[in-house]
């Protein structure tokens, strides 16, 4: 398994030596240089104008050729074996990583062929493989806030959901944190500011402490919208949250709210998300937020700015114009199946499930550098994480045999290039 240049080369500007014999150039009966250089100095006017004066006769054009442009070389990599198989556990759970403890942490189901099936909170060390396993619940989410892990369950005692608070250490339960709502109520968890984390479902924010569980800060999503996904502003003052547009509108939207307090603070235009068919997904980066969402078997992708949630760079040309969505063109704004990010190192980090990696300038939401993965066919990516003292990407990626049909999880630990970092 490796990674592959995508061809996004650069053009190279070079000049050759050009040399012509006796005295064509700086000998007896040269015509004058420039002022202020001695006659039979100047006779070869420079390189970069690609002329000699040859006697008195006129300047002579000489062609210099280019050479052949470079392929710069693959982004090393190394992979790692998770689990493998026709249905791998591991394939079916949440997954969060932690690249500065070097572990892996998995919500991984008993069971692949029952829904009801307890999860198994997993610990994967990063460098030998090594499984711990804890606490199990039944449970729907997995995320790394505030230093500790939470875990979205489906339902506790009178079959209300509920947040339960894990310790990164002994994988084992803190405390539960019963949360509004139906039983099925999937809730989604970004940090919030120090000590506490914001927990979403429905139309419900909720900011809890880490420390008691009790509710500091509550928002109420507008109506007709249904939360998706929610991402803490890497600055600690914005908290995002996306929702889909109930019927019957459709699409879907993405809010800003303060992180304290939880006070509204902008909300994108119907028109920005038109196409998305289940809500959105959401990584935050210090000037805003990159947003990715399906539009069938297709999906786009885009940077939406701070304070106004207007579009900075990114989704393909034609979100705004056409009377189609996307088409799956390829690349990090326009692909086909699935997409996941991640922020760390001053870069955007994007994946797509067709095998396209690429780091993102966060301002802009340009594209700096790709790679395309080459053998089988990608699945998903799990888990996107960056250690910038080790200049390495970890990422946890799924590919099928193209001749047995088995699914292969693996750990990739990539160095892409320096130009990569901010």
């Amino acid at each position: 398994m490796g990674w592959m240049r995508s061809g996004l080369v650069p053009g190279v500007a070079a000049v050759a030596a050009v040399v012509l014999a006796g005295s064509a150039c700086g000998g007896p009966g040269t015509a004058p240089g420039p002022p202020g250089r001695s006659p039979g100095s100047a006779g070869c006017l420079g390189a970069q104008r690609m002329q000699c004066v040859v006697g008195s006769a006129s300047p002579v054009t000489v062609t210099v050729p280019s050479p052949r442009p470079t392929t710069p070389p693959p982004w090393p990599e190394h992979g790692m074996v998770l689990a493998e198989g026709n249905d791998p556990p591991l394939a079916f759970g949440s997954q969060v990583l932690d690249p500065a403890a070097g572990v892996l942490y998995a919500l991984v189901p008993t069971s692949v062929a029952s829904p009801s099936a307890r999860d198994v909170l997993e610990a994967i060390d990063l460098r030998t493989g090594r499984v711990r396993r804890g606490a199990s619940y039944r449970a729907d989410g997995l995320a790394l806030a505030s230093g500790l892990l939470w875990v979205s369950v489906y339902s506790g005692p009178g079959g209300h959901p509920e947040l339960a608070e894990a310790s990164p250490a002994t994988l084992a339960t803190i405390r539960s944190v019963p949360l509004p709502g139906s039983p099925g109520l999937a809730w989604s968890v970004a940090a919030g500011p120090p000590g506490s984390v914001w927990a979403g479902a429905g139309r419900t924010l909720l900011r809890v402490s880490a420390s008691t569980g009790i509710v500091l800060a509550r928002a109420v999503l507008p109506a007709g919208l249904q939360l998706t996904a929610v991402a803490a502003g890497p600055g600690g003052a914005s908290l995002y949250a996306a929702a889909l547009r109930l019927p019957p509108r459709y699409g879907a939207v993405v809010l800003e709210y303060s992180a304290g307090a939880g006070r509204l603070v902008a909300q994108s235009g119907a028109g920005t998300l038109r196409w998305s068919v289940g809500g959105a997904s959401l990584t935050a980066v210090p000037g805003g937020v990159w947003t990715w969402f399906r539009t069938g078997m297709m999906g786009q992708s885009g940077l939406l700015r701070a304070r106004s949630l207007s579009v900075a760079g990114g989704f393909p040309t034609t979100f705004s114009t056409a009377d189609s969505p996307a088409t799956g063109i390829g690349t990090v704004y326009d692909w086909a199946m699935g997409s996941d990010s991640a922020y760390g190192g001053g870069t955007l980090w994007v994946a797509t499930s067709p095998g396209l990696l690429a780091c993102v300038n966060p301002d802009t939401g340009r594209v700096r550098a790709q790679e395309t993965l080459t053998p089988g066919q990608a699945l998903g990516v799990y888990a996107m994480a960056a250690d910038r003292a080790a200049g390495r990407l970890v990422a946890v990626i799924s590919t099928v045999s193209n001749t047995t049909g088995a699914t292969t999880v693996t750990l990739e630990t990539i160095t892409p290039p320096r130009d990569c970092w901010g």
